[in-house]
């Protein structure tokens, strides 16, 4: 997909991949990248409005955004109604065992893993249609496809998140626009994932 002149929206932006997420799309050329995360004094201390767009300004805008609370996510759709590139990054894993675990840890991994990601989908399909297609990426993991001790509650949210992207990719199929979901990997994750990969049963 070409970034040239894009305008994205990336979630949990305030660090890690979600931070690399928006100084990359702006060197590759992003017009302007809205930089989310529930607390947006942590965006403004990463540094991130610093980043300069294609135009050579400021390229960022912070919002505030919670991506399990609809009142916050139709809030974000109506200050980003430019928005041609949605990147569905922000997550969290609280490594609550399925069967012993607290049920409401393992209820917010899904509420933000699964039924975030998809509101978020929801609420910015109208908006990337309006602005000619778009693109909607959605950052998954490799415990997607097996789990290791400690990440149950973790790798069913992402595996749910998972055929969540291919349901929406089917249904998304007659219009324009690429819908993704790369894997978490080729970063400095390897070296866990490869361990997770060892002890998975």
């Amino acid at each position: 997909m070409d970034i040239t002149d894009q305008i994205a929206l990336v979630t949990g932006a305030n660090r890690g991949i979600g931070r690399q997420f928006v100084a990359e799309l702006l060197e590759r050329g992003a017009r302007k990248v809205y930089a989310t995360a529930r607390r947006p004094d942590l965006l403004e201390a990463s540094g991130l409005s610093g980043l300069a767009g294609a135009s050579g300004a400021s390229g960022v805008e912070v919002l505030t955004l919670d991506i399990t609370d609809h009142d916050s996510i139709r809030a974000a759709a109506a200050a980003a109604s430019d928005v041609t590139l949605l990147v569905n990054n922000a997550g969290i894993s609280t490594s609550t065992p399925l069967l012993t675990g607290d049920r409401a840890e393992i209820r917010r991994e899904m509420d933000t893993h699964f039924w975030g990601t998809l509101d978020m989908i929801r609420a910015f399909a109208p908006v990337l249609a309006a602005n000619g297609g778009g693109g909607i990426v959605n950052v998954l993991s490799a415990l997607s496809w097996f789990v290791s001790p400690g990440n149950g509650a973790y790798a069913a949210a992402k595996a749910a998140a998972w055929n969540m992207t291919n349901g929406v990719r089917l249904e998304l199929a007659g219009h324009p626009g690429p819908g993704r979901a790369p894997r978490r990997g080729g970063h400095r994750h390897d070296g866990r994932i490869r361990r997770t990969q060892d002890r998975s049963p």
